[in-house]
């Protein structure tokens, strides 16, 4: 009963942000239309358009105007709203930083640096890897910098602009999501605060612990982003290559020797600080700025560097006012080293704008798109009730990651469906296991398991999504068509998945044990099958 009062429950609240129809199976067409649509035009844009003219029109039962009137409000609602204001502010402030970079030379001299140290393809794609994870503070400025960057380097060594997509795709989210000084920890302590996880005895409180030490206790069993990271290590260190990518790369390779033929030297003279001062600046403001935001006690807030993690709640402001600060103070630079004049700021200014405007229309009508299913069509709360039917106490851990997966392929949100999905996995927990509430951690072994495996959902639908914000940052800022990306990344992300559904299996099974042999026997399953499909997928997909 408790299942279906938290459904129940959030249907309520999906009907107070605007609700127009019961949750049913239409409500998971749009996405469909997307997939569809894009497979047969190879446009991201028009899927999109479509996909919403479908959604709108479903949840408003046909009529055209309250369809259009729909339409206009969601989207009014998103290009309105701060934090979209924020974040595309800030896009238009990363691309006029990447222009000012291009200016001064400091991509040139970071192509220099690696022409002298790396002379293969895999030292420069685990470079690649390396300066993700120098900038893995946040998905959005990992996603956005890395491509831009090793966009111009990567053709001299035969690496395809989908592979360099999937890399920086693969080191952004699941990466962040297990760093614990991240953008992501606030949005997951909140979450699991209003889901009922607080030392505060209030009614309201269903299990006595600290939010964020939970966090990291379910870290470990964020399986998909731990098979992900282990995938890309693998698949660079071996030089694995075969699905559709196999055919981007060879091209890549067949262009690569030309390419260095007319391709002249770049000058010596350009500066590797033209680069570290830019992005270095970010990253430290980046930090900096979240820490003020959490009042941290350095700043002349209360809270101490864990206290300022949990509570920072303006990610999207910060990353503004830090690539404000980057760039004007790389700007300030250039200007007294010459390199640059105040003339040439229209242009750098113009051609960031310019640059970044594909990414804005894209993240405009997914962000709509997302709006009308989670508040219009209920789209997480269907896939969450129909999978709710088929639970055994066994089977949660797998269970749960499969239901966050799908919601979040189909929604194109992590952050959604981890905000849909905790609500529902918590009290369904207690309930079915019987568990009296305020309870003790001690006292709910599968907690961990659980969580770990919302949050690996979360993670891998986003990741796998063709219309997920990442998806769409990962892919222009890495010179690549978002379908062909996602097509691309897919059979890469099928071993990390299916090595994440066995080791929540496995981990529900083993649950009786001690909590490092249940994360052994689970993760070193997932492994075992991981590197097995690895294999075989190299050795037998190649078009």
């Amino acid at each position: 009963m408790g299942i279906f009062i938290n459904i129940s429950y959030l249907y309520i609240i999906n009907l107070e942000k605007g609700n127009t129809m019961q949750p049913s199976w239409l409500s998971i067409l749009p996405p469909l239309v997307v997939l569809i649509t894009a497979f047969i035009t190879k446009k991201l844009h028009l899927s999109l358009i479509v996909a919403i003219i479908a959604a709108a029109f479903i949840a408003t039962s046909g009529s055209p105007f309250e369809s259009t009137t729909l339409m206009g409000k969601r989207l009014w609602n998103k290009i309105s709203d701060l934090e979209t204001i924020y974040l595309f502010a800030f896009l238009l402030v990363i691309g006029s930083l990447i222009m000012l970079i291009c200016k001064t030379g400091g991509i040139y001299a970071f192509g220099n640096i690696i022409k002298k140290k790396l002379k293969t393809k895999k030292g420069v794609e685990s470079a690649s890897l390396v300066l993700s994870i120098i900038v893995g503070i946040d998905d959005y400025l990992n996603s956005l910098t890395v491509g831009h960057v090793m966009q111009p380097i990567i053709a001299r060594y035969g690496i395809s602009r989908t592979k360099l997509a999937y890399l920086v795709h693969s080191f952004a989210s699941p990466l962040i999501i297990i760093i614990p000084i991240t953008s992501w920890v606030a949005m997951i302590t909140s979450n699991l605060d209003s889901s009922g996880v607080s030392l505060a005895h209030v009614a309201s409180t269903k299990i006595l612990a600290d939010p964020f030490f939970v966090y990291l206790k379910s870290v470990p069993f964020i399986f998909y982003s731990l098979f992900t990271l282990f995938t890309v290590w693998f698949i660079t260190h071996r030089q694995y290559s075969y699905g559709p990518m196999y055919y981007d790369e060879q091209e890549a390779l067949k262009k690569a020797a030309q390419h260095q033929k007319e391709t002249p030297e770049q000058s010596d003279k350009y500066s590797l600080w033209d680069i570290i001062i830019p992005l270095g600046t970010l990253v430290v403001s980046v930090i900096v700025g979240i820490l003020y935001t959490g009042n941290y006690y350095l700043f002349g807030g209360n809270n101490n560097l864990i206290g300022a993690l949990k509570n920072n709640t303006q990610s999207a402001l910060v990353l503004l006012v830090s690539g404000i600060v980057a760039f004007v103070l790389s700007f300030t630079i250039a200007l007294i080293q010459r390199k640059v004049h105040f003339d040439n700021l229209p242009k750098i200014v113009k051609d960031g704008t310019l640059l970044m405007i594909p990414s804005i229309l894209m993240l405009t009508f997914a962000s709509t798109l997302g709006s009308i299913m989670e508040y219009d069509l209920g789209t997480g709360t269907y896939l969450a009730q129909t999978f709710t039917g088929y639970l055994s106490v066994m089977l949660f851990p797998f269970i749960f990651f499969i239901m966050s997966s799908v919601t979040a392929l189909m929604t194109g949100s992590s952050w959604g469906t981890i905000t849909l999905i905790l609500p529902i996995g918590i009290p369904m927990l207690l309930s079915i296991l019987g568990i009296e509430t305020p309870a003790t951690v001690g006292a709910i072994p599968m907690l961990f398991p659980v969580l770990g495996a919302i949050f690996s959902g979360a993670v891998s639908g986003d990741h796998l999504s063709p219309i997920s914000e990442t998806t769409i940052m990962a892919s222009t800022s890495s010179g690549a068509d978002p379908i062909a990306h996602a097509t691309t990344q897919l059979p890469y992300g099928i071993p990390a998945f299916t090595a994440s559904a066995i080791g929540f299996l496995i981990s529900g099974m083993t649950i009786g044990l001690p909590i490092w042999q249940n994360l052994i026997a689970s993760i070193g399953s997932g492994l075992l099958v991981c590197v097995f499909l690895l294999f075989i997928f190299n050795k037998c997909w190649k078009p």
